[in-house]
Formats: structure tokens, sequence, C-alpha cells
């Protein structure tokens, strides 16, 4: 599926003004665009003030089901024309939801660029549309483990895994990301070509259903802003998106241009959604083959399983919060179980080397209260359970990634005129 797409859309010449070393969007139609502007104002000895260094942050605009971004972005050094980058999930305006999706790249990419159209049709009438070319994509597909305990042990094994150049970053959420490819910590600069990054979806998911119950609280007084997140939230929980999550892995990779040019695919969006319907497996192909060096050294990986529902059960006994409707969450045995997990894969003196001193002796403390001693902590990995191949665990299946029932959205056009018939899609 994808997860995620970038495009970038050119202004029409006419509204462009040719500079000697680059282009500009004409100021008249600046201001009148609604873009908002950040920058630097100096004054000459007369007073007089000029501003430079106009930049233009990513704004955020909503859609029917979900937001997406863009930007203005002026003539540069390396781009000479004005553009407008455009960022959304195509998942999450279609369904509500990205824990699956279609493969189908039309109308994916289409979602993208018709919610902007939809969301900002005024904007939508500068743009040269022939010139939309696609700056990255996600493509993401999941192996399915038995439960979210196993696949976050397997997980905390891919942290060890490298493949020749692509090195492995982890996250700072105890390890529940796994990245290749992308500068973290110091290193900011992140690979241009490719991204690959692999995460468990059941947090993701929960955090997001809070999101949106967050923005309802405060959507009070605007009956359109709350029945979309109704609509969405309606989404995250439904059975088969739940059951869907429970256990899943995602591995997503992110294409840049340069990646998808170098492997003979066209970056022009209209020119790669035609490539994409002609050969129907073209994503599964493109996703392949971004992870077969990290795949490739999967082989021979062995990791041990643990039964850790008991340790789990207890925690979740002992730290919960309760509100007054008597609904309980799990928030802290939850980072508690993944300090856990850590403790266990890593070592216990790895973690308490990497780790804020007073932060590790807090969470050591409260696993004892949970009923777990010191010196079991300390010899966790010197536990030998069930050893297993790593690859007979991840295993991903292009069969199962959708739910029996599953049927693909309306395009977005549709679905969306059926809840307003009035409205426009600019051309």
């Amino acid at each position: 599926m994808i997860d995620f797409g970038a495009i970038s859309v050119m202004f029409k010449p006419e509204f462009v003004k040719e500079m000697s070393d680059n282009s500009i969007l004409l100021p008249s139609l600046k201001g009148k665009l609604g873009l908002s502007y950040s920058g630097q104002i100096d004054f000459d000895l007369e007073g007089n003030a000029e501003v430079s260094r106009l930049n233009h942050r990513f704004e955020s605009i909503p859609s029917s089901f979900a937001s997406l971004a863009f930007l203005f972005v002026d003539g540069t050094d390396f781009v000479k024309y004005p553009y407008i980058r455009i960022c959304g999930n195509p998942a999450k305006l279609l369904q509500g939801h990205n824990v699956y999706g279609s493969d189908d790249a039309e109308l994916c990419l289409f979602a993208v660029l018709e919610a902007f159209m939809m969301a900002m049709p005024h904007l939508s009438e500068f743009l040269d549309w022939t010139t939309a070319n696609i700056d990255y994509i996600d493509v993401t597909y999941t192996a399915r483990i038995e439960n979210d305990n196993t696949a976050l042990q397997v997980l905390q094994v891919l942290k060890n895994v490298s493949a020749g150049q692509t090195k492995n970053k982890t996250s700072d959420d105890y390890l529940s990301t796994v990245y290749w490819g992308k500068g973290t910590g110091k290193n900011k600069r992140n690979s241009r070509r490719k991204q690959l990054k692999a995460y468990l979806k059941t947090p993701e998911l929960m955090n997001s259903i809070k999101e949106v119950q967050k923005k309802l609280k405060k959507s009070f007084g605007d009956k359109t802003l709350t029945d979309c997140l109704m609509r969405q939230l309606a989404a995250l929980n439904q059975p088969d998106v739940q059951k869907m999550a429970e256990g899943a892995i995602r591995f997503e990779s992110r294409l840049f241009a340069p990646w998808l040019f170098d492997n003979g695919l066209p970056v022009h969006v209209f020119d790669f959604m035609t490539k994409a319907k002609a050969e129907p497996t073209l994503l599964k192909h493109l996703w392949q083959k971004s992870w077969q060096d990290v795949f490739k050294s999967f082989e021979g990986a062995k990791m041990h399983l643990h039964n850790d529902a008991a340790i789990q059960e207890s925690l979740r006994t002992h730290f919960y919060r309760e509100n007054k409707s008597g609904v309980r969450t799990y928030t802290k045995a939850s980072k508690l179980f993944n300090f856990y997990i850590a403790l266990k894969t890593l070592g216990f003196e790895a973690v308490y080397r990497d780790m804020d001193r007073a932060t590790f002796s807090r969470h050591l403390a409260d696993l004892k209260t949970a009923g777990l001693s010191r010196a079991q902590l300390q010899n966790l990995t010197a536990e030998v359970n069930n050893v297993v191949p790593l690859v007979r665990l991840i295993n991903i299946d292009f069969n199962t990634q959708l739910p029996e029932n599953w049927q693909e959205p309306q395009p977005l056009r549709d679905q969306v005129k059926r809840l307003n018939p009035m409205l426009k899609i600019a051309s």
C-alpha cells in the first residue's frame, strides 16, 4: 500500500516572475493566496524597512477523514521555479485509518491531489497540474506475528541487523521503532534516496485514537469538524482495524524521486499512475527491491521467544489510571513492559549505561513492585526458551495484508461529494 505521498506542483508561467538566477511567484499574488510567511526585517539608516528571507512553513489543512499539509517554495538554487509541495496519507484520506489500505497507485495519489484541490480551490487554480512530480512515496507491507508481545521481541532483535551501507538506527521510544538509512540524534542528515523503517502498529493506532479523542473535546461548537472527527474515530475503532493491528510489524520504505528514477520509474505523477496501472504488482516489486539487502541479512539470525504475558498482566494490575466512567488506561504499564523487554534483549548493564540513572532506578523499583527481583532482572538474557529463526517470524504474506471483507475505497471526490453535493474540485 502507499502509506504516504509527497508531490510537488509548479505554478503556471503567467504567475511567475523571471529573475536573473531563479524565478519567484509574483509578489502581488503572495498576499492574495493566503500564504503566511516568516522572515527577516532590516532597517536602513533612513528607517526604511526591507523584508528578506521569506519562508513559508508547512500548513495543515483539513479533509473529510484526515488532514494533509502543504508548503510553498519560491525559486531556489536547486529548483529555479516556485512550487507547492503537498503531503498526505492516502489511506487515512480515503478510509480514516492506515492499518491496511489499497495498492491502487492511481486511487492513492489522486486522493492526495484531490484533497488539496478541495481544501484550497483558489490556490489550486494557479497551479500547473501537468507538472506534478513525486518527491517521495511510502510503500508499506506488514508481517503478522502471533501477538503484540512477540512482535515487540522481534523488533528488539531487528535493531541489531544491518546490511552493507544501510545503517540501522533506533528510536528513543524503548526501541519500538527501528530505522535503516535515517540519521538520528546529532546526525540529522537523512538519506535522500530511500529510508526504511519497521515499527509496531498497535501503539501507533492507540495513539491515533487518543489524538482524535483529544481533538473531539476541543471541537465543541464546530459541527463540521466534530462530524469529521467522529467519522475518523469510528474508522479507527472498527473491529477489523483493531484485529489487523494486533501483532503487526510494519515494514515501510520511503522511496525518494532519485531512487525511483534510478530504478527505471517515472517520477511524473500521471506517468507513474499509468505504469502502475499496467503493472499491478509494481508497488510490491519496489518494496521488495528496497528491502532486499536488509532481509538478506535476516537469514541465519535467530531469536529467543519468551512468554511474557504474565509479566505484562502483573504490570497492568499494578499500574493503571481510571477515569470517572471507570475506563482504565495502561500507559505506564506499557512503558514499564517495554523497559522490561529492553532489559531482556539488551542486557541489564547495557540499558543501565544508556539510560538516565534516575529514570532507570524508578523503573526498576516499579518492576519490583510487580513481583520481579533485581537478581531476576539482571539475568533475563540468560534465560533460554524457544529459539527460532528470525525469517520464520518475519513472513510478509501479500495475501494477508487485507481483511476478508475488504473493498476498495471509492475515489475521494465521490466520497466527499456524497457528503457535500455542492462541492466543486478545482481543475
